[in-house]
Formats: structure tokens, sequence, C-alpha cells
């Protein structure tokens, strides 16, 4: 047959096409015929339908209005249909999430007791473990970031116990609750899209894609943003699973705190000790000063010993105000509160660092004996300082950075220590104040 067609200078036609036409000559007739192999591409121009899928079907209408709208915002930031569909078929607001959305917390732990259970003596012996059991992937990842391997493992058991406790919540559903309504839209949203990113790049199963209750996951509990900027290989099998690969979680953690200016061959900080005089007004843990400058009032190390210039600036720290512990905090510091922005967080994985290196124990003792404030105490604590011409903010019951320098100018005004430290006595003594007025 190929020889025929040469011969008379044609080309051959498809086996399909010129067996038709064969048979139609043999026949007499000669028909017009498709080849299912050879179907027409279609006109040019003509629109691509996107699939649509089923409406959602919630029994929230506002959920499922948020879902509807959302599916056209993946689609339009290129997630595909298929992959919106399936990562949000049968989705429902979590009431569990609902809840711990919209309710705050009555009460806040004192920065002691946090420390009791985030730098105990199980998670200090849990952790020697670990950098012996990872002991080689750390240095490497150590080497190549300049993140210490303890502090690496300090967040690991921070975030999860060193795995142990990742969360329970399914990714999406979670996402979804907090980005459809309530005080952490901005937040949720962005994080949403992200996650549906990652499932379509990453094609993990859904059953595996669970986390805490506000999104994060993983055994050094990333969020989704976090995860597309620096998720890293770290056990070398080209695939990043922060979920079963620990090499993978503490090189993505490597990875972020060496882009947010970890500084190598730094510390966190370190206890020091303040002498009697101290002007506590200067203890402000966002505004760092020369080193050189806490030298000159006496400041020292807890043992001692002096300051180190080398070090170039920090800030005092005065978690349980005048009656507990001082810290001289430095530049990574900060950046240990890019991956959690809690001071207490951060103080935690520096010491919990420091323990699993062989470091002291704190020589300063905490203010045991001092009670945590309600919620109601603490708004009562600045509706009496608002009274009393010291601007502390929105009485909102957050005793955050405004309302601490409200206390310190009040302290400084009465002629107490400005520690910004708020306690039951202050409260009272302040109370008792705006009685008399």
């Amino acid at each position: 047959m190929k020889r025929l067609f040469r011969s008379r200078g044609l080309r051959p036609l498809p086996l399909c096409l010129a067996t038709v036409w064969r048979l139609a000559a043999l026949a007499g007739l000669l028909v017009p015929v498709a080849c299912a192999a050879v179907a027409p591409p279609p006109p040019p121009g003509r629109p691509v339908s996107i699939p649509i899928a089923p409406g959602p079907d919630s029994g929230n209408a506002k959920f499922d209005a948020f879902l509807v709208g959302a599916r056209a915002t993946a689609l339009s930031q290129g997630i595909s249909a298929a992959t919106f569909d399936s990562a949000t078929a049968g989705l429902k607001p979590l009431a569990a999430i609902l809840q711990r959305n919209a309710n705050q917390p009555e009460f806040v732990k004192p920065v002691w007791s946090y420390l009791d259970s985030a730098v105990s003596a199980r998670r200090i012996a849990d952790a020697k473990t670990m950098v012996a059991r990872y002991g080689d992937v750390l240095d490497r990842i150590a080497a190549q970031s300049g993140v210490p391997k303890e502090i690496l493992v300090a967040i690991w058991g921070m975030e999860t116990d060193y795995g142990a406790v990742r969360g329970g919540f399914p990714l999406f559903a979670a996402l979804a609750t907090l980005a459809y309504e309530g005080p952490r839209t901005a937040y949720a949203r962005p994080e949403f899209f992200a996650a549906l990113k990652i499932y379509q790049q990453q094609h993990y199963p859904l059953s595996r894609m669970v986390g805490s209750w506000a999104g994060a996951f993983g055994q050094t509990q990333f969020t989704p943003t976090t995860f597309l900027k620096y998720a890293a290989d770290g056990d070398g099998d080209h695939r990043i699973d922060l979920w079963q690969s620990a090499p993978d979680a503490l090189a993505s953690a490597a990875r972020l705190l060496a882009a947010q200016g970890w500084q190598a061959g730094h510390p966190w900080g370190y206890e020091v000790r303040l002498p009697r005089a101290f002007p506590y007004a200067e203890a402000v843990a966002a505004e760092p000063t020369p080193i050189a400058h806490w030298t000159a009032l006496g400041v020292t190390r807890a043992d001692g010993s002096p300051l180190s210039a080398a070090d170039g600036s920090g800030a005092i720290y005065l978690p349980a105000g005048a009656r507990g512990p001082a810290f001289l905090l430095l530049a990574n510091f900060n950046v240990i509160l890019k991956y959690n922005n809690a001071a207490s967080y951060a103080l935690a994985a520096g010491l919990l660092a420091d323990a699993m290196a062989g470091g002291p124990p704190l020589k300063a003792a905490w203010p045991r004996d001092e009670r945590p404030l309600s919620r109601d105490e603490r708004i009562a604590f600045q509706q009496a300082l608002a009274a009393l011409g010291f601007d502390p903010g929105p009485a909102d019951g957050i005793l955050g950075r405004h309302s601490r320098a409200a206390l310190r100018q009040y302290q400084t005004a009465r002629g107490i220590a400005a520690d910004g430290f708020p306690t039951a006595a202050l409260l009272k003594r302040l109370q008792k104040e705006t009685a008399r007025r």
C-alpha cells in the first residue's frame, strides 16, 4: 500500500480512512467518513465553558454565598474548578471554630505558669532526644541557614510537642469557617486560597490536610501562605510534607527564620541583673537601646559578668514586672516573634533552646503570689487609668502596649517603679483614687 502511494506521488492516507475508501470503492460507493482517531479541532475563537458545580448546600445561607463567591475568585487565581470542588465538597462551618472565633478568653495565664509547661523537664528531655535522633539533619540545616539546631527543635516542641499534637480540624473547613464571617476574615481568606493552591500543586490526600482551628498545619504549624513562601525539602525526596517528614518541617522553619533576618552566631537574649536604682520606665521590650547604655546604668548578666558590646543593641524585658526576672532581648528575639507574635512564646522558645544546650536555670524567682486579672478587671484597669487622665486606649480588656504605656505614666507620676505590670494591688489603688474623685 505504501509503495503504491509513493509511486504515484501521493501521500499515504491514515489507515482507517484508506481502508474505508477501499471498501467503498469495492461497493461502488464513495461516502464521507469521519474517523474517531483524527477528530477535527474546535473552530478557533470558540469560548471554553467552565464546568458549573452544584451549588453548596450547608444549611447556612451566608456560608454558601461565601463559597459561591470564593469559587469564582479561586478560578480567577488559576485554581481549577476540579480542585475547588473537591476541596469544598460537603463543606459546612464548624461549630467548635465558630465558638472559638467569637469568644475571648476570660483569664490570661501568668507567664510563669506558661513557662512551667512550655519549658518543663519532660519537654527539655524530649528536646535532647530529638537533637540526638536528627543530629545529622539538624547540623546540615543549621549550617545552611545559620539558625541553631536548638532554636529549631525548641520551635518544633513549642508548636506540636515534636510532632505529637498537630491539630485535627479539616484544613479547608477550618479556614472557610474563619473566612466567611467574624473577626478573622482578613486573615483567613488569603489562607483559604493559598491552601487551595497547595492542594492543587502538591496533591496531598484531603484526609491528611488537617491542622489547628486557626488553619496552621504540620509539625511546625505553618499557615498556607507561609508554606507557599518558605516550605523546604529537608529529607531530599523531592516532596515537601510537613505532616509526615520532620526534616521537611525543620528545614522549612529554618528557611523562614533565616529569611526574617536571623543573625548567625548571636543569641536571642539572656537573663540580666538590674541595679537597685534602675529606671524601669526605660524597660520597653519594643525599644532596643545600645548595649553600652545598659552597661553604663549598671546592668550585668545574671551571674554578674558584663554584657557583650558585640551584641549591638537590646531591650530590657520584664515579663512579670519589677518583682520577676529581667531579660535583655536581642535582634534574634524579634525574629522568633515573626514565627509567633507573642513575647511569652518567644521567651519560652529561647529558654527551651538554652536548656537543651545545657544552659543554667533562671536565677531570679517569679512572683507566684500574683494572680492574673480577669477580663472585667482588665477593663476596670483601663477605665480607671482613663478617669485619672492617663490614656490607655479603648477599654477592651487587652492590656497591650498602649495600656502599659499609660500605666507607666501613672506609676512615674506616683513615684512607683514604672514597670508597666498590672497587678490586683495596683487596680485597688487606682479604684480608690477614682472613687475619691
